[in-house]
């Protein structure tokens, strides 16, 4: 025991060492100043696609980027770059390339996923968007841009073939992007505004991503291997943080199947705990298995009966996690079925008018977002730092429930009172 305390007193002085370092560092990044750091939209995908369409050096920069995706095979003669590519009823496509050579073509469609939620088929209808503008299948490239690789949800690949799925290119920010912005930097060092422009976004990058505290992780590691014993207490440090995601995602279902249990009950709507696949009520089960390498260790939540729809079946208000946390409205019909809301057109209107998502699982359902940064969705499966914070402190976890609750109540209200 004393050597756990030794170990973590010394991990704490070197951690408030480099808090004092950044402290005193210069914080002035334009990228920052202007835009919400994590807006993919706005700051991330505009500002790469802008960067690509450069007249002087965008060429350059765009073979470092296909080099970088591994795309071969192709002597870009002439390109085109979209950001929001508009697909009409298919949504838009983050970030899209259109190359050209003598004999061939390639179009290259980026999904870039900074904290925003996957949707429901989303790749898949990207996909088919690009078959009717007269792409073949081998000229279509899909790539999924996250900051550390994940791969994507199993909502939006839905309906791709096994060969096109295994095909997708994943990619990071943290290595990928970051790599490919200091060989950007190599190729425009004597461009003074190019250059600096790309210095001050690759800390940005850095600092999303983490490795800006490399300093930090190397004064760690030397810690650690100069002491066999720290290197024994750093094994079994993954179940321990395994544990306390457990332990935090359990807190926050507790004070949230208080919550909406006092406040749902007013209007007649009663919580359900026995329903079974893919309608679980959370356990401490269901979110341990939620953190192992296993399958169907998803679908797990809260489940609130709202009335019985004539000919249909039983309509429920459910809170659930995937990757991350969402809400929405499903119909259980009479032989406990729960895959036919898509091709059912109750609420159909109102639903898409409040930006829900329709599929075979859901009337509607969209994410819950982050109070403290509206573009980042609650990712209960990364459980970063930040998220991690959240939960622990007892003061933001009321404010999150008290925003979801709110959530909830005001569509509940719009959808079915009068």
């Amino acid at each position: 025991m004393w050597n756990y305390r030794i170990f973590f007193e010394n991990l704490n002085l070197i951690n408030k060492k480099y808090k004092l370092l950044n402290s005193n560092q210069e914080n002035f990044n334009i990228f920052s100043i202007l835009r919400n750091e994590y807006d993919e939209v706005n700051l991330h995908s505009r500002f790469l696609v802008e960067l690509l369409k450069n007249k002087n050096y965008g060429k350059k920069i765009l073979e470092l980027f296909l080099e970088k995706l591994g795309i071969e095979g192709i002597k870009v003669k002439k390109y085109q770059v979209f950001s929001e590519y508009s697909v009409k009823q298919n949504g838009r496509i983050d970030i899209l390339l259109k190359l050209y050579s003598n004999e061939k073509r390639k179009i290259i469609i980026i999904e870039n996923k900074i904290y925003a939620g996957d949707q429901y088929e989303q790749l898949k209808r990207y996909y088919d968007s690009m078959r009717l503008e007269g792409y073949q299948d081998d000229e279509i490239e899909l790539v999924y841009l996250t900051l550390y690789g994940e791969e994507p949800n199993e909502y939006s690949i839905k309906g791709l073939s096994k060969e096109k799925i295994d095909e997708i290119k994943i990619i990071s920010y943290k290595d990928d992007i970051i790599n490919w912005i200091e060989n950007s930097i190599k190729e425009t060092v004597e461009v003074p505004i190019i250059r600096e422009t790309l210095v001050q976004y690759r800390s940005l990058l850095l600092k999303l991503t983490g490795k800006e505290e490399r300093n930090l992780s190397e004064e760690l590691k030397e810690m650690i291997l100069s002491n066999k014993e720290y290197l024994d207490i750093l094994y079994k440090l993954p179940d321990v943080l395994e544990n306390i995601k457990v332990e935090l995602q359990l807190k926050f279902w507790g004070k949230l199947e208080e919550r909406l249990n006092s406040s749902l009950e007013k209007k007649g709507i009663v919580i359900e705990k026995n329903l079974l696949f893919p309608n679980h009520h959370y356990s401490k089960e269901n979110v341990e298995k939620f953190y192992k390498n296993t399958r169907k260790n998803k679908f797990y939540g809260l489940m609130y009966f709202i009335r019985e729809i004539e000919n249909r079946g039983k309509l429920y208000l459910r809170i659930e996690v995937d990757n991350n946390l969402y809400y929405g409205f499903r119909i259980i019909d009479n032989k406990d079925n729960s895959n036919y809301n898509k091709i059912d057109n109750f609420l159909e209107k109102e639903l898409l008018d409040l930006n829900f998502v329709r599929t075979e699982w859901w009337l509607g359902w969209k994410y819950i977002y982050n109070p403290k940064n509206l573009n980042q969705t609650l990712n209960f499966k990364e459980m970063n730092k930040e998220l991690a914070l959240l939960l622990n402190n007892d003061d933001e976890l009321e404010n999150l429930i008290s925003k979801i609750e709110k959530e909830i109540i005001e569509k509940l209200e719009i959808l079915f009172e009068e």
